[in-house]
């Protein structure tokens, strides 16, 4: 498996990348895989409030939508938002970060998904109710890799479901993996 540095941006490849992205208020995970499933480049994200006001916020926003990298990204799988979020000014904030994204990959010509949380678990994990521990034990059983960072890891599960819904997977999908994807398929 290729490993880049963190933050390394996504370089034009012969093979098809899949950019998987998971919004986050304080750190955006972003995963690229090639279609044999290598590490193409990952990138954290962080940000902190810098102020009250409501351009704050914005800029807040555009800031961590403006830090992802799509060069060379051919397929893009967003997280859905997760509507259990209690604070409803983070919710609604989230709500926009999610649209400034999809925002961005449709300006750079590129297709997008979103993937429920509950079905980002069950394509990793089989269930879709499980903790953050379990994806990331599930992704080192399954695909090898050691991925200490949660918004990182639900990235990577991203960056396989869009392999799989654009039939570049490389590995045999398994029943809850298959019923994710025929279920996400209906996007397009």
């Amino acid at each position: 498996m290729v490993v880049l540095p963190l933050s390394a941006p996504c370089s034009l490849s012969q093979f098809m990348i899949s950019l998987g992205i998971d919004l986050s208020l304080t750190a955006t995970g972003c995963y690229c895989l090639n279609e044999t499933g290598a590490m193409v480049s990952s990138q954290l994200i962080k940000t902190k409030p810098s102020g009250d006001k409501p351009i704050d916020g914005l800029r807040r926003l555009m800031k961590i939508r403006d830090e992802i990298i799509f060069e060379g990204v051919e397929v893009v799988c967003i997280e859905g938002m997760a509507f259990s979020v209690r604070k409803t000014t983070a919710l609604t904030q989230l709500s926009g970060l999610n649209y400034l994204v999809r925002e961005a990959s449709l300006s750079n010509g590129i297709p997008f998904f979103i993937v429920a949380p509950t079905s980002l678990k069950k394509f990793i994990t089989g269930k879709g109710n499980c903790g953050k521990d379990v994806i990331m034990l599930e992704l080192f059983k399954r695909y090898g890799v050691t991925i200490t960072d949660n918004n990182l890891a639900d990235a990577f599960g991203l960056a396989m479901i869009g392999l799989a819904v654009m039939n570049k997977y490389p590995f045999d999908l398994i029943e809850p993996q298959k019923e994710v994807v025929k279920l996400i398929k209906k996007q397009l």
